[in-house]
Formats: C-alpha cells, structure tokens, sequence
C-alpha cells in the first residue's frame, strides 16, 4: 500500500442486483477506506464490465460447448414429452443429459412452464402435470467450464401445435430472426430494443392482438406491444447468465447477446417464448451458437412425432 496511489475496490453494480444485506466485500471495502484514509480510491466495476462484456475466442469456445449440451437436452426431451409427462420429470431428463456431458449441471434455474404457467415470467415450481393441448415453454441451459448457455424453446405437449399455436408461435420466431440481424457493431442497446418493439408490433397487429387504434393510442412509456411483450429481448451472457457489460455504449464485436422474444396470452392458455445466445461479429453476421439447435415449428413436429 506504501507503493501504491489509487485503490480500486470491487462494488457489485450489475444492473440487475438485489444484494440488500451487506457482503464481505463491503466490510473489506469499509476496512480500506479506513486504515487507508490518504490514499485515492477508484472502482474497478467499469473495467470489470468492459473485460467481461467482450469475449476472447476460447471464452466463445466454451459457450459453444455449453449450447451443444443444451442442444443434447432439448433433442432428449424432444423424444420424451408426451400428454401426462410431469414437469419436474422434463427438468430430469434435461439434468441427466446435461451432467452425463461434463456440466455440472444448469447455468440458472430451469422454467419448465406448461399451459398457463407460461405466462408467468419466472415460473420455477415445475410441479404440474402436462396435458394434451398445452404448449410446454422451457427455459433452460447447461454451465460447461463455469460458463453459462441459455435456451427457450416452446413445444407442443400433443406433438403437434393446433393452427392458432403455430400463428403466434411463427410470429414470435421470425421476430426473434428479425433482432438477430440487428445485432452489429455500433448499435445501441435502447435503439436495439425501440426497433424490436416495433417489429414486435407488426407481429401482434397481424395475429389480432392489437389494432392500429391501440398503437396510435399508445403512450412511449408503456407502448401497446408491451401487453403481450412484457420484459426485455437480450441481455449479456456469459460466466454468468445475466453477464456484466455495458449498455450504453455502442455494441462491440465479440459480445455476446441472448435474443429472447415472447408472446404471452394468458386469455388463450399459453405464452411463447424464444431464446437463442449471439455473438457480435464484425463485417459479418451474427454467430447463432444455438443454430443447430431445433427451432422451425414444422422441425419440432417432425422430430416429436418420428
């Protein structure tokens, strides 16, 4: 400390933390600050955030392997679900197939939501039953090598999607297609998630959910999309799920994004939900590291009922 000028001390300011008691790290930082009252303190969050929020090619490589794990999982469970499979059973057969592959296990806490329980956002319980008719919308994800992947996808219980499931379905796939493409170097995040709205709006007007009145009517604080589009379409991912990086500085190649559209109908008895992991590159397209994995609705009927 004799030879040093600035201390930079490590404070948890990820946007989404809820830390309300206080850490080790706070006492250690109350400790610095006294016994070394002359000396300059700084935060080390923003290089923290900066060196977390682009990824080296060997960090992309473990991602990768993460997502081929999960896509393991989802092609298992593809051949289990069927009318009267219990959730908690799904979240098993993803859990075998996860750890008998290196992981350790999940990178967050499976939602395993079938019929209604997809509409609610961060549905846990994974205790009902599923039944023929129901949609089953599973977010889940394998860690590989402390890195996390994070997967939605949205099936049929019966195999088959009936024709108005497949509509919003269709619609929810080709937005999340549509904000892929957006993700380039130089975009902004609070643009980025403006022109998602947008496009989101499109979809809904065409399946009925809204009419132009609604959009012309709407307020720019609460836009009518957000009725059936309630929460955001990307976020950083990484060691962790919900990754550290910056969100106000135009996107870098390197980064690596979630994109995770949804429609959520609780009057009609289902939510559908979307979700592939991107990485940002330069002078080229997006890099879906779940593109393998299967997504086209037609895909998911066929493999259901092989």
């Amino acid at each position: 400390m004799g030879e040093a000028e600035t201390v930079y001390l490590n404070t948890n300011e990820h946007y989404r933390q809820a830390v309300e008691t206080q850490t080790r790290e706070d006492r250690f930082i109350e400790k610095v600050k006294r016994e070394f009252p002359a000396h300059k303190v700084a935060k080390s969050f923003p290089i923290l955030e900066d060196i977390r929020g682009v990824k080296e090619p060997e960090e992309i490589d473990l991602l990768q392997k993460a997502c081929d794990i999960t896509a393991q999982g989802f092609n298992r469970v593809l051949q289990f679900v069927r009318p009267g499979v219990w959730e908690y059973e799904i979240e098993a057969e993803y859990l075998h197939e996860f750890i008998r592959n290196k992981s350790k296990g999940f990178a967050y806490t499976p939602i395993i939501a079938s019929g209604n329980n997809a509409n609610v956002l961060h549905y846990i319980e994974n205790n009902k039953e599923c039944k023929a008719g129901d949609l089953i919308l599973m977010d889940v994800g394998a860690e590989y090598a402390n890195y996390s992947s994070d997967m939605t996808r949205t099936i049929p219980v019966s195999g088959r999607f009936s024709p108005r499931q497949k509509a919003v379905y269709d619609a929810v796939n080709r937005v999340k297609d549509k904000a892929t493409a957006l993700l380039t170097p130089g975009v902004l995040w609070k643009e980025y998630h403006k022109e998602v709205g947008l496009i989101m709006t499109d979809e809904l007007i065409g399946l009925g959910l809204l009419d132009k009145a609604d959009v012309q009517n709407q307020s720019p604080e609460h836009p009518a999309y957000k009725k059936y589009f309630m929460h955001g379409t990307s976020h950083h991912l990484g060691l962790n799920t919900h990754d550290y990086g910056v969100l106000k500085t135009p996107m870098k190649e390197g980064m690596v994004f979630t994109v995770e559209p949804g429609i959520y109908i609780p009057d009609e008895g289902f939510g559908i939900r979307l979700e592939d992991d991107v990485v940002i590159q330069q002078d080229a397209a997006p890099l879906n590291l779940m593109g393998h994995i299967p997504i086209i609705s037609e895909e998911i009927e066929d493999l259901m009922n092989a």
